[in-house]
């Protein structure tokens, strides 16, 4: 019996590192580094709530990621203003319960002095 060669396999495609797209500087064989696609994110969401850049900025800035990406952002966003929100409505009632705190010692003070 003659034997049989087993086709030759195609010699797999060697990527071409590119730059992450997040802007870290790292190599990628994709569009972001392992774990960079929340960083950007991230950042994104951290910046739009310190005013730097508005939801719309943010999502041209995902610019050529993926649409799973670009909603993840998208509800990353609108989660960040309910919490931005609530922490603020903690911090109005920390405030005045801090000023009530306040006055009730300077009462306390008039009475006794």
């Amino acid at each position: 019996m003659a034997k049989t060669t087993a086709p030759a396999k195609p010699a797999k495609k060697t990527v071409e590192p590119t730059p992450c797209f997040c802007g870290c500087g790292k190599d990628s064989k994709g569009l972001f580094a392992p774990g960079h696609d929340a960083k950007m994110c991230s950042e994104l969401v951290k910046a739009v709530a310190a005013k730097k850049l508005t939801k719309a900025q943010a999502l041209a800035k995902a610019g050529k990621a993926s649409d799973a990406l670009k909603n993840k952002l998208t509800t990353m966003l609108a989660n960040a203003d309910k919490r931005f929100k609530e922490k603020g409505d903690r911090a109005v009632a920390r405030a005045q319960a801090k000023a009530a705190r306040a006055a009730a010692r300077s009462g306390d003070e008039k009475v006794s002095g």
